[in-house]
Protein backbone atom coordinates (compact mmCIF):
# COMPACT_ATOMS: atom_id res chain seq x y z
CA UNK A 1 0.00 0.00 0.00
CA UNK A 2 1.57 3.37 -0.86
CA UNK A 3 1.14 6.25 1.61
CA UNK A 4 0.87 9.69 1.49
CA UNK A 5 4.50 10.71 2.20
CA UNK A 6 6.95 9.20 0.00
CA UNK A 7 5.43 7.36 -2.38
CA UNK A 8 8.13 6.98 -4.88
CA UNK A 9 10.11 5.99 -2.00
CA UNK A 10 8.05 2.83 -1.06
CA UNK A 11 8.00 1.72 -5.01
CA UNK A 12 11.92 2.50 -5.38
CA UNK A 13 12.21 -0.06 -2.29
CA UNK A 14 9.73 -3.01 -3.91
CA UNK A 15 11.41 -2.17 -6.69
CA UNK A 16 14.86 -2.40 -5.97
CA UNK A 17 14.51 -5.45 -3.54
CA UNK A 18 12.04 -7.57 -5.48
CA UNK A 19 11.79 -5.75 -9.03
CA UNK A 20 7.90 -5.11 -8.70
CA UNK A 21 6.61 -1.67 -7.65
CA UNK A 22 4.16 -2.63 -5.27
CA UNK A 23 1.52 -5.11 -4.50
CA UNK A 24 3.74 -7.48 -4.18
CA UNK A 25 2.40 -10.77 -2.02
CA UNK A 26 4.93 -12.80 -0.68
CA UNK A 27 2.77 -15.51 0.92
CA UNK A 28 3.96 -18.23 -2.00
CA UNK A 29 7.94 -17.63 -0.10
CA UNK A 30 8.86 -15.58 -3.84
CA UNK A 31 7.96 -12.32 -4.40
CA UNK A 32 4.74 -12.72 -6.76
CA UNK A 33 3.47 -9.48 -8.24
CA UNK A 34 -0.35 -9.56 -10.20
CA UNK A 35 -2.35 -6.10 -9.89
CA UNK A 36 -5.72 -6.97 -10.13
CA UNK A 37 -5.41 -9.84 -7.34
CA UNK A 38 -1.90 -8.79 -4.98
CA UNK A 39 -2.78 -5.32 -4.33
CA UNK A 40 -4.06 -3.86 -1.16
CA UNK A 41 -7.06 -3.42 -2.46
CA UNK A 42 -8.17 -6.40 -4.22
CA UNK A 43 -6.86 -8.17 -1.28
CA UNK A 44 -9.38 -5.93 1.25
CA UNK A 45 -12.27 -5.32 -1.45
CA UNK A 46 -12.66 -9.66 -1.34
CA UNK A 47 -12.30 -9.80 2.20
CA UNK A 48 -9.59 -11.89 2.26
CA UNK A 49 -6.85 -9.56 4.41
CA UNK A 50 -7.20 -10.80 8.56
CA UNK A 51 -4.86 -8.20 9.87
CA UNK A 52 -3.31 -5.26 8.90
CA UNK A 53 -0.52 -3.36 9.49
CA UNK A 54 -0.48 0.18 7.58
CA UNK A 55 3.14 1.92 7.64
CA UNK A 56 3.03 5.63 6.80
CA UNK A 57 -0.24 5.47 4.86
CA UNK A 58 -4.01 6.68 4.72
CA UNK A 59 -6.06 4.52 3.63
CA UNK A 60 -9.30 5.54 5.23
CA UNK A 61 -8.52 8.51 2.85
CA UNK A 62 -7.49 6.83 -0.08
CA UNK A 63 -9.04 3.72 -0.60
CA UNK A 64 -12.43 2.24 -1.68
CA UNK A 65 -15.42 2.73 0.71
CA UNK A 66 -15.78 -1.17 0.90
CA UNK A 67 -12.05 -1.88 1.65
CA UNK A 68 -12.70 0.67 4.72
CA UNK A 69 -15.29 -1.16 6.35
CA UNK A 70 -13.47 -4.34 5.98
CA UNK A 71 -10.10 -2.53 7.79
CA UNK A 72 -12.78 -1.66 10.20
CA UNK A 73 -13.73 -5.09 11.00
CA UNK A 74 -10.24 -6.57 11.66
CA UNK A 75 -7.62 -6.37 13.91
CA UNK A 76 -4.99 -2.82 12.44
CA UNK A 77 -2.27 -1.21 13.68
CA UNK A 78 -1.16 1.88 12.05
CA UNK A 79 2.53 3.23 12.21
CA UNK A 80 2.58 6.73 11.29
CA UNK A 81 3.74 10.12 12.84
CA UNK A 82 0.01 11.18 12.06
CA UNK A 83 -3.62 11.09 13.30
CA UNK A 84 -5.80 10.06 10.16
CA UNK A 85 -9.16 8.76 9.35
CA UNK A 86 -6.97 4.98 9.24
CA UNK A 87 -6.20 6.04 13.11
CA UNK A 88 -9.51 6.17 13.58
CA UNK A 89 -10.76 3.02 13.45
CA UNK A 90 -7.21 1.29 13.82
CA UNK A 91 -6.92 -1.32 17.34
CA UNK A 92 -3.47 0.87 17.56
CA UNK A 93 -1.59 4.28 16.50
CA UNK A 94 2.03 3.96 17.08
CA UNK A 95 2.92 7.59 16.24
CA UNK A 96 6.77 7.68 15.25
CA UNK A 97 8.76 10.34 14.27
CA UNK A 98 9.01 12.24 11.03
CA UNK A 99 11.46 11.83 8.42
CA UNK A 100 13.37 15.74 7.72
CA UNK A 101 11.91 16.13 10.89
CA UNK A 102 12.05 14.18 14.10
CA UNK A 103 14.97 12.27 12.31
CA UNK A 104 16.97 12.26 9.59
CA UNK A 105 16.33 9.57 6.46
CA UNK A 106 15.88 9.26 3.09
CA UNK A 107 13.29 10.70 0.48
CA UNK A 108 12.46 10.53 -3.18
CA UNK A 109 11.45 13.10 -5.88
CA UNK A 110 8.77 11.40 -7.99
CA UNK A 111 11.29 11.88 -10.72
CA UNK A 112 13.23 8.97 -8.44
CA UNK A 113 15.81 11.70 -7.66
CA UNK A 114 17.04 10.28 -4.03
CA UNK A 115 17.09 13.55 -0.95
CA UNK A 116 18.92 13.01 2.56
CA UNK A 117 16.95 14.75 5.26
CA UNK A 118 18.65 16.03 8.23
CA UNK A 119 17.08 15.69 11.78
CA UNK A 120 16.04 19.54 13.06
CA UNK A 121 14.03 18.76 16.36
CA UNK A 122 13.93 15.82 18.94
CA UNK A 123 10.42 14.37 19.21
CA UNK A 124 11.64 11.65 21.56
CA UNK A 125 9.66 9.01 19.62
CA UNK A 126 11.24 5.87 17.99
CA UNK A 127 11.54 6.33 14.22
CA UNK A 128 9.25 3.99 12.15
CA UNK A 129 12.43 1.32 11.49
CA UNK A 130 13.21 1.30 15.24
CA UNK A 131 9.86 0.08 15.48
CA UNK A 132 9.76 -2.51 12.83
CA UNK A 133 12.77 -3.58 13.78
CA UNK A 134 11.22 -4.55 17.28
CA UNK A 135 8.14 -5.87 16.55
CA UNK A 136 10.23 -8.40 13.70
CA UNK A 137 12.48 -9.57 16.59
CA UNK A 138 9.50 -9.93 18.83
CA UNK A 139 8.11 -12.12 16.11
CA UNK A 140 11.44 -13.96 15.52
CA UNK A 141 11.14 -14.69 19.34
CA UNK A 142 7.84 -16.04 19.02
CA UNK A 143 8.91 -18.40 16.23
CA UNK A 144 10.94 -20.38 17.93
CA UNK A 145 10.46 -23.86 18.21
CA UNK A 146 9.42 -25.36 21.83
CA UNK A 147 11.11 -27.84 23.07
CA UNK A 148 8.89 -30.01 25.10
CA UNK A 149 10.22 -33.02 27.32
CA UNK A 150 8.10 -35.98 27.60
CA UNK A 151 8.88 -38.24 30.30
CA UNK A 152 8.22 -41.63 30.34
CA UNK A 153 5.08 -42.47 32.42
CA UNK A 154 6.31 -45.01 35.38
CA UNK A 155 4.21 -47.78 35.94
CA UNK A 156 3.15 -48.35 39.57
CA UNK A 157 3.26 -52.18 38.71
CA UNK A 158 6.22 -54.68 39.17
CA UNK A 159 7.90 -55.71 36.10
CA UNK A 160 7.07 -59.39 34.99
CA UNK A 161 9.32 -61.79 36.80
CA UNK A 162 10.72 -64.68 33.84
Amino acid sequence: MRGHWNVNGTNQTFSYLTGYPYGVDFSRGIPYYNPGETTAVDLLRRGEADACLIIGADPGAHLPRRCNEHLATIPTIVIDPFVSLSTSFADLHIPVACVGIDCEGTGYRMDSVPIRMKKVLSSGLPTDEEVLSQILSRIRERRQPYIVSVQKPQSSEAPPVS
